[in-house]
C-alpha cells in the first residue's frame, strides 16, 4: 500500500474541454458490462483504450467521454465533479460526484480506474433521473427545523445540525431536499441522523438514524492484563491519552467516560497509572483495542487512521444505563460504547471485533461512503463485519465476548454460518424489507456477503489476506450506492490488481460469490 496519493482539483478548463468530447459506445474487443439483477450497468472493464491527457483527472475525464454511451449519459461536463484521485504506482482511481443542475445527486458516483495511462474499468451506476425542481421553495433555517422536529427529540443537540442542498433518487425522479444532519446523545436514546426534507413543501422524504446499530498497567473486562499508553495531567493524575502513533500533529487516541449519563463527557483518569479498578475496565478495552485496530490499518493497509490523514480516535464508555448498542457518530467523530444490561449483552468495549467493527463503519465513510440502507447498508454492515474478522484473526464469530454473557459459546453473528444469528447466507433467502425495518434489513441480509468473505478467506487461507482485497474494494472500486452484484465486480477487481485474473485466489474469490449466489 506504498506510494499511495491523493489529489483532489477544482475544474480547470481543460478539464472542462476534456469533458465535452464525444463519446459512443462503439464495441471494443474485450469490453465487459456487468449488470445487476435489476439490468442496471454497474462495472464496465476491459483494455478500453488509451486515455488523453498529462494528469490522471485528464485522463479520467476522458474516459467518461468514452462510456458515457454505454451508461447512457448526456452532458458530462454538467453532469459530474471531480472528488479526488486515488493513485498507487501505475494505477490511479478517480471519483466523480454526480450533479444534476449543479447540485450533488446523493449517492451517485462514477469511479475510473487506469492503469499507465490506460483505461482498465469504470465502476458505479447512473441511470435517467428527472428532477422534481431546480430551486428550493423553503429556507435552510425551515428544512433545519422540520428535520430537528421530525427526531420528536427537543433537548440541545451535540452539534450543530447542518444543511446542504441534494437531490435525492426515487425511484426515476430526484427530489430536491435539504440534507440535514442532526446528532444528540441526551434522551432515551442517542440520535446521529441524515434527513432528507422536501426543499419544495417542507415535508420529510426519508430519515436515517445511523446511532440505531450495533505503557501502563490496565485491566480489561476480561480480567487480563492490557499494556495501554497514558498521559500525564497535572500533578500524580493520568488519563487515557495515547501519543504514540504516527497520527497527525497534535491528534491522539483518547478514551472519555460519559459516567451512565448522555450528554458530558469527562477524562478516565488514575493516581498511580495502574487501572485496575471495576469502572476503569471498559475504558482500558477501549483504549487498548482502538490502539490494536489503529495499528492493523497502518501497518497491514497503510491506512493512518480512519480518515487517511492520521485523525484523531476518540472513543466514549459508559454511555447512558444498560444501554446494548455501540456505535460510530460521523457527526461527533467517535465511537459510543454502552455498558449493556448484563443479560442481552455486557460492556460492548470489551470485544476487540466490536471496536474494530465500529472503527471500520468510519473507514467506509472516508473510503466507499456506502450508504447506510438496503443492499449498500449491508455491505457497509458486512464490510465492518469482515475487517473485524481481520483483525481479531481468531475465529467467525461477531461479538461473542458480549453477547448474552450468561451463555457460553454463542455469538452475535455468524459469519460461517449466518443462519444461527437468523440471517440468510445465500441470495435465495434474501429478506426483502422496507426502509423502515432496520433500513432494509441492513443487520440481516449482511450475512450474505459475510458467507462469500468467509468462503475467500477460507479458500485462500487468510483472513488477514482477505482483508486486505475487501478493504482495497472499498477504497477504489465501490461507489456509495454499490451492491451486492457490484461488490462482487468490485472485489474480483482489487483481487485482480492484487494477484492477476488467472490467480489461485481469483477464481476462489469468483467461487466465493457464487456459492452465496451473487453474480
Amino acid at each position: 500500500m506504498n506510494g499511495r496519493t491523493v489529489s483532489t482539483l477544482v475544474l480547470s478548463a481543460l478539464f472542462v474541454s476534456a469533458l465535452t468530447g464525444t463519446g459512443s459506445a462503439e464495441a471494443i474487443a474485450g469490453k465487459k458490462v456487468l449488470k445487476n439483477e435489476k439490468g442496471e450497468i454497474h462495472t464496465i472493464h476491459g483494455e478500453l483504450g488509451t486515455l488523453k491527457g498529462a494528469r490522471a483527472q485528464e485522463r479520467a475525464a476522458d474516459a467518461l467521454t468514452k462510456i458515457k454511451a454505454d451508461y447512457g449519459i448526456g452532458d458530462v461536463s454538467r453532469e459530474f465533479r471531480l472528488k479526488k484521485t486515488m493513485t498507487e504506482g501505475k494505477r490511479a482511481h478517480t471519483r466523480f460526484d454526480r450533479l444534476l443542475n449543479g447540485i450533488p445527486v446523493y449517492g451517485e458516483q462514477l469511479i475510473v480506474h487506469e492503469s499507465d495511462g490506460s483505461l482498465t474499468g469504470v465502476t458505479g451506476k447512473y441511470e435517467p433521473l428527472t428532477p422534481t425542481a431546480a430551486e428550493a421553495s423553503i429556507t435552510a433555517s425551515e428544512a433545519l427545523q422540520k428535520a430537528v422536529e421530525h427526531t420528536g427529540y427537543k433537548g440541545p443537540l451535540s452539534v450543530p445540525a447542518s444543511s446542504a442542498l441534494t437531490y435525492l433518487p426515487q425511484g426515476d425522479q430526484a427530489v430536491l431536499t435539504y440534507q440535514v444532519s442532526v446528532c444528540y446523545l441526551a434522551g432515551e436514546a442517542p440520535g446521529d441522523w441524515t434527513i432528507f426534507v422536501d426543499a419544495g413543501d417542507g415535508s420529510i422524504v426519508s430519515a436515517l438514524n445511523r446511532a440505531q446499530e450495533l505503557a501502563a498497567k490496565g485491566y480489561g473486562l476480561d480480567g487480563t492484563q492490557k499494556k495501554i499508553q497514558t498521559l500525564a495531567k497535572g500533578s500524580g493524575t493520568y488519563v487515557l491519552e495515547d501519543r504514540t502513533k504516527l497520527l497527525s500533529l497534535g491528534s491522539a487516541i483518547y478514551t472519555y467516560t460519559f459516567n451512565n449519563g448522555s450528554l458530558a463527557q469527562t477524562y478516565v483518569s488514575d493516581k498511580d497509572n495502574v487501572w485496575d479498578s471495576e469502572a476503569q475496565k471498559a475504558a482500558v478495552d477501549a483504549h487498548y483495542y482502538a490502539g490494536l485496530v489503529y495499528d492493523f490499518y497502518l501497518n497491514v493497509l497503510g491506512r493512518n487512521s480512519y480518515d487517511g490523514r492520521g485523525a484523531s480516535i476518540i472513543s466514549g464508555v459508559h454511555y447512558s444505563k444498560g444501554y446494548n448498542n455501540a456505535f460510530w457518530s460521523g457527526s461527533l467523530g467517535q465511537m459510543v460504547y454502552g455498558d449493556g444490561d448484563g443479560v442481552h449483552m455486557s460492556s460492548l468495549a470489551g470485544g476487540l471485533d466490536v471496536v474494530a467493527h465500529e472503527l471500520t463503519h468510519a473507514v467506509t465513510e472516508y473510503t466507499s461512503g456506502l450508504i447506510y440502507q438496503g443492499q449498500s447498508g449491508a455491505l457497509n454492515e458486512s464490510w465492518s463485519d469482515a475487517m473485524a474478522a481481520a483483525i481479531e484473526n481468531r475465529n467467525w464469530l461477531i461479538g461473542e465476548d458480549i453477547w448474552t454473557p450468561g451463555v457460553p459459546g454463542d455469538a452475535l453473528r455468524y459469519m460461517d454460518q449466518p443462519e444461527l444469528g437468523d440471517q440468510p447466507g445465500h441470495m435465495r433467502d434474501y429478506y426483502y424489507a422496507d426502509l423502515n425495518d432496520d433500513n432494509g434489513g441492513v443487520h440481516t441480509n449482511s450475512g450474505i456477503p459475510n458467507k462469500a468473505f468467509y468462503h475467500f478467506a477460507t479458500a485462500i487461507g487468510s483472513r488477514v489476506n482477505a482483508g486486505k482485497i475487501w478493504y482495497s474494494a472499498s477504497l477504489n472500486y465501490m461507489a456509495p450506492n454499490t451492491d451486492f452484484s457490484g461488490a462482487r465486480a468490485a472485489t474480483l477487481a482489487a483481487c485482480r490488481d492484487a494477484y492477476g485474473e488467472q490467480s489461485r485466489e481469483y477464481t476462489a474469490l469468483q467461487a466465493a460469490w457464487t456459492a452465496v449466489g451473487v453474480n
